[in-house]
């Protein structure tokens, strides 16, 4: 069975094989179970569960992500150089794979009983040991995108089975504290809902479906560019490598792309409850609760026919016209919030989130894709192929840009003058700065990703000529 929604052009020769399209795309909710799914809740289990303190939540979360991303360029660096008989990327999402699933409930198994700083050195230490193992399956996952097809649509393509894959996996994270609340993982006589082992032991069948799902793309997935070229290239040094990587010019406009779109949303995330709650909702908070979870509800469906959608547009057009697509629907998107955000109708305000959130989808289906064309890109200049150092530095900038953002919300909150003991009694100016920030700062941030694709030069016609002068010099992949 092949997906039609996915048909395009591509020569057969560069068609990547169905199932392993699959076995690919279904590597992609690991991502989900190790990265969405413990930063979500873990905050709710120990601060609600074990009664710790959320800033010392927050705080190792942070370090979480910045050791993450600091082994990710190392990672990126260690699988660009290894030259083993299964290639580059395979052997370390295979050992990735188990060593993250078999570390994944470590997080969870916190002792009861302990005091704070205990309770925070488990958690930061058990993080540590997590993040560690997920990074040596994650960076060669990503890498491994980026070379196994030569073809322009096709990476687009490949990058579709992933985005469905990921987006059930969301359906059912969604899930993951209610069912951790079931009477059915109580430890109490009365049966009271019990976070910490409703998550322990959900933690189990997590990290079986991680083992699983992350060995198949090291299973069954080749790597073209390795039997071809890059098994063959010299080693390459880590300073010099990460050096060539950001003074790569497309790849540094397709960060300030992508990094203008995430700002877009993650710096007004904090905002978006209480925009909700209290200007919308005028204070109902149960009320902006439900309304919230019909959102999430109402939007699986339109991210997943989003995805072929997004897929068609690409392929038809071009990944520069999907992102042009992408940010002026989500310019009509928030500025509607003017006229759907209104304590009149509340629950109107589900509407801009069905034009923001399903195109949004986008941007995350052709950023990798063009990772890939700009390996490309370098391999004529420099002769190497290094998609481990664009994955890595890719990845590690998004996690800085996200780890800022959610700081600065927090800021933002405050310079709005609201008060949380005044309730719904906010004065109106408090609550027109809601409202104002939490559209105007996406608008404006969409405007400058506008003007910065203008200067994305990797066109479906110069990756023609480029891929014409590769195959020239070393031969067709």
């Amino acid at each position: 069975m092949k997906l039609k929604w996915f048909k395009s052009n591509v020569p057969e020769k560069d068609r990547v094989p169905f199932w392993q399209k699959v076995a690919y795309g279904l590597g992609g909710p690991v991502e989900g179970t190790a990265v969405w799914i413990p930063q979500t809740n873990v905050t709710p289990v120990f601060n609600i569960g074990l009664g710790m303190s959320p800033a010392l939540v927050g705080l190792a979360l942070t370090l979480w992500r910045a050791w993450d991303g600091i082994g990710n360029i190392i990672m990126g660096h260690v699988s660009d150089n290894a030259r083993t008989r299964w290639g580059r990327r395979r052997p370390f999402i295979v050992v990735g794979a188990v060593l993250t699933g078999l570390t994944l409930p470590l997080l969870w198994w916190a002792p009861r009983g302990w005091g704070t700083w205990p309770l925070f050195a488990w958690l930061l230490g058990s993080g540590l040991v997590f993040y560690s193992c997920f990074t040596v399956w994650s960076t060669p996952y990503y890498s491994l995108q980026l070379e196994m097809t030569p073809d322009y649509d096709e990476r687009t393509n490949i990058t579709a089975y992933r985005a469905i894959f990921q987006a059930v996996l969301n359906l059912f994270a969604s899930w993951i504290i209610a069912l951790a609340t079931l009477p059915l993982f109580s430890s109490f006589a009365d049966k009271r809902p019990d976070l910490v082992s409703g998550m322990r032991y959900i933690s189990i069948p997590l990290a079986v479906v991680t083992i699983v799902l992350g060995l198949l793309p090291g299973l069954f997935v080749q790597e073209p560019f390795y039997a071809t070229d890059a098994s063959k290239q010299p080693k390459q040094k880590l300073i010099p490598s990460l050096k060539q990587t950001i003074t790569t010019k497309p790849f540094l406009v397709l960060l300030a792309i992508v990094l203008t779109k995430l700002l877009s949303y993650m710096l007004v995330g904090t905002l978006g409850f209480y925009v909700n709650a209290y200007y919308v909702c005028r204070g109902d908070i149960a009320l902006a609760a439900k309304i919230e979870g019909l959102r999430g509800t109402l939007l699986v469906a339109p991210n997943l026919v989003a995805i072929p959608l997004c897929t068609w547009l690409s392929t038809r057009l071009s990944k520069i016209s999907l992102l042009y697509t992408v940010a002026s629907v989500g310019l009509v998107g928030y500025l509607s919030m003017y006229i759907f955000y209104t304590p009149a109708h509340p629950w109107l305000q589900v509407i801009p989130s069905l034009l923001i959130s399903p195109l949004g989808v986008g941007l995350w289906l052709v950023a990798p894709a063009m990772q890939a064309d700009i390996a490309d890109y370098d391999e004529l200049k420099t002769g190497l192929r290094r998609e481990g150092s664009f994955a890595a530095v890719f990845s590690w900038m998004t996690k800085v840009v996200s780890t800022v953002a959610s700081a600065l919300g927090g800021l933002l909150l405050v310079w709005t003058g609201f008060n949380v003991t005044q309730g719904a009694k906010q004065p109106e100016h408090v609550l027109q700065n809601l409202r104002h920030l939490y559209i105007l700062i996406p608008v404006g941030f969409l405007i400058v990703n506008v003007f910065t694709i203008r200067f994305y030069s990797l066109s479906r016609e110069r990756m023609a000529e480029i891929r014409r002068e590769l195959e020239a010099r070393r031969g067709a992949v």
